[in-house]
């Protein structure tokens, strides 16, 4: 007995996966082709006409183990970022080695091969790549993530939890702290939700308080404390969804579709967000970076 779905289904499904996959693939191509930082023109043509713009092309590690996510929202400061980074360096692969290609995005976890701007030297480093998309021609956002040692993210004295774990628990680890993560969020649990993130967690993501769809950047603690506790006033959640939940040793990715009610009284909505979170050493998410969709 075969495996009976609507054929249209399928259909609408490939084709949205297929449109996402196809933006995000034609927008690297050019940034490889991007050799000249002061002619960009096709490079930026890859983006969609319109923001606002989910863009973190540059986190910082610093050598305190804290992190930060510059966002960047509009076409010009991601000009401005193109026409530095490839002034400094060329990029010349990039391979995803494990893809989610959703029906609004393309998530990566890739190979990327680049080097110091007209040399021979190539450079072989583990990234995270998430490309959201719409509709229309273009990638809305680019996310990305360079891998870095876990044992220098986090405050100095934190505890290594990692340190006697092989792959497979370490994995079962992080993905016991994104469980957590996700209980607090369908519990409507503010504590629960902060349990997992470190004192120094860094974020880029969507707001859906404010309404804007703009990606917004929160570092600290306090900053998650009033994200979530307005996200909470906002919003009663009703139902949390995992429609795609990648472990890794060293990060967990997930599509989640939240449905929720209005707390004004105004009607239940549903949206779905792409993110993925690295932990730091001692086991708690301090970096997470994702976007999501308009809430309908």
């Amino acid at each position: 007995m075969g495996v009976d779905v609507d054929p249209k289904t399928l259909e609408v499904a490939a084709a949205a996966s297929a449109h996402a996959y196809d933006q995000a693939v034609i927008h690297v191509g050019e940034e490889i082709k991007a050799r000249d930082p002061k002619n960009l023109t096709t490079l930026m043509a890859s983006l969609a006409p319109e923001g606002p713009y989910a863009y973190t092309i540059m986190p910082r590690v610093g050598a305190d183990g804290s992190i930060q996510l510059p966002v960047l929202t509009t076409r010009e400061e991601i000009h401005g970022a193109y026409e530095f980074i490839r002034g400094l360096s060329d990029l010349h692969e990039v391979i995803g080695l494990n893809e989610v290609a959703g029906a609004w995005y393309l998530f990566q976890d890739a190979m990327t091969v680049g080097g110091p701007k007209d040399t021979e030297t190539r450079n072989h480093r583990q990234t995270l790549g998430l490309f959201p998309s719409g509709a229309e021609a273009g990638i809305t956002g680019e996310l990305v993530w360079l891998r870095s040692p876990r044992e220098g993210l986090g405050a100095p004295d934190d505890p290594d939890v990692f340190a006697e774990d092989d792959e497979l628990h370490a994995r079962h680890r992080i993905h016991g702290q994104y469980q957590r993560y996700l209980a607090g969020l369908r519990a409507n649990d503010l504590g629960g939700l902060l349990e997992p993130v470190h004192d120094g967690a860094a974020s880029a993501v969507r707001d859906y308080v404010a309404g804007t769809g703009a990606l917004i950047e929160l570092t600290g603690k306090d900053a998650h404390q009033a994200f979530y506790g307005d996200l909470l006033a906002a919003f009663e959640i009703r139902d949390v969804r995992a429609i795609h939940l990648l472990t890794s040793d060293w990060y967990v990715f997930a599509e989640l579709r939240i449905t929720a009610d209005r707390r004004d009284g105004s009607g239940t909505v549903a949206f779905h967000t792409a993110e993925f979170h690295v932990p730091a050493r001692d086991g708690r998410f301090i970096a997470r970076i994702g976007h999501g969709t308009d809430p309908v």
